[in-house]
């Protein structure tokens, strides 16, 4: 494989060679694929981490490349970090690709995310970046993107509700259901099968939710020597997650075992053991592994989290939709499955660095 420098200068050559001969960028993209326009884009990531003129030379070339194309995004609310990294992945590569960005903050309720979509759907949209705080409350607004045009693609969490099709183009999701699988698994081995243990989930109707609490669930049938105590909805909210919490330890005298559906609950199921002074006698394991959430790991605050990739989940809807409203491709499969790692010492490095700022790769 070439060097970077190497990819940038073909991907030059041949878009000039066609921009030479009058040829339109739609139709360069049809001829050599939105690679053309990608490996540039490839370096300008990597000049990102420099405030050099060159960087803003490559970063400024690219803004013709998405030009006039519109995007709206939306996701559950930036209160979450993952939701909130989610957005800052959408602002970097809009700007790289020179799309213009509209955000509606879901503020994590639905009402207040339908009544903003209600009004944001007024505007005319080439690409849509929607996760749902709750399936079935946007049915109608993103329904109006499609029948308007828009390329709508859904993440995590299914806009309607099962049997029901609202024609997207695709949805883009990691498996729920590995993720509470695996760090279930890494709690009760760490535990040796024996003990309690506590489930705090995230929103009832959400699908992503529900994967992790099915993964979960198979996981403790494995363990028969662990007791679950209770299993509540927390709504990645972290002030419910924390007055749970402190329920529990009011309620329970021993907790072996605590697993959170997102990590920024894990913190707050931490907070609430640590005022008690129960801190380090209960494993914590969560998901999503933002950079707290891998020092905690490396630390021994948590047992284990698993990376869910918010960089990747929030940037493919931007590239698959501009590749689809480009020409690049005529058919997109029906989902697009991103991977993760669970967290270990390993790679927890690398983890932290793919999500820096200048990155937002992983």
């Amino acid at each position: 494989m070439g060097t970077h420098e190497d990819l940038t200068n073909e991907a030059n050559e041949a878009r000039n060679h066609y921009e030479r001969k009058g040829t339109s960028r739609r139709d360069i993209v049809k001829r050599v694929g939105l690679g053309v326009l990608a490996a540039p884009l490839v370096s300008s990531v990597l000049a990102a981490c420099s405030s050099g003129e060159d960087a803003k030379a490559v970063s400024g070339s690219l803004a013709a490349d998405g030009k006039n194309l519109r995007l709206l995004g939306t996701n559950g609310g930036l209160a979450a970090t993952w939701y909130a990294e989610g957005k800052k992945t959408l602002e970097k590569w809009a700007q790289l690709y020179g799309i213009k960005l509209d955000w509606v903050d879901g503020e994590l309720n639905s009402k207040v995310q339908r009544d903003k979509l209600d009004n944001a759907v007024q505007a005319k949209y080439d690409i849509a970046a929607i996760i749902a705080n709750e399936t079935g409350t946007i049915v109608q607004p993103v329904q109006k993107l499609i029948s308007s045009g828009t390329v709508v693609i859904p993440m995590v969490n299914q806009v309607a509700p099962p049997g029901e099709t609202i024609g997207a183009l695709t949805f883009v999701e990691q498996s729920s259901y590995d993720m509470g699988f695996r760090v279930a698994t890494a709690l009760f081995e760490a535990a040796k099968g024996q003990g309690t243990v506590i489930e705090t989930q995230g929103p009832a109707a959400f699908t992503g939710a529900q994967e992790r609490h099915r993964g979960f669930q198979d996981a403790l049938k494995n363990y028969p020597g662990m007791k679950l105590l209770a299993t509540d909805f927390g709504n990645w909210d972290v002030n419910r997650a924390q007055s749970l919490w402190e329920s529990y330890i009011n309620k329970y005298p021993e907790i072996t075992v605590g697993y959170f559906h997102n990590d920024d609950m894990a913190f707050a199921g931490l907070q609430a053991l640590k005022s008690a002074g129960r801190d380090g006698k209960t494993l914590i394991g969560g998901a999503d592994a933002m950079p707290e959430a891998v020092k905690a790991v490396g630390d021994g605050r948590f047992l284990a989290t698993a990376r869910h990739s918010s960089c990747r989940i929030h940037m493919y809807p931007l590239v698959i939709g501009m590749a689809k409203k480009m020409g690049a491709v005529s058919t997109v499969p029906q989902k697009i499955v991103v991977d993760g790692p669970v967290v270990t010492k390993e790679n927890a490095e690398s983890l932290v660095f793919l999500q820096d700022d200048a990155i937002l790769l992983s």
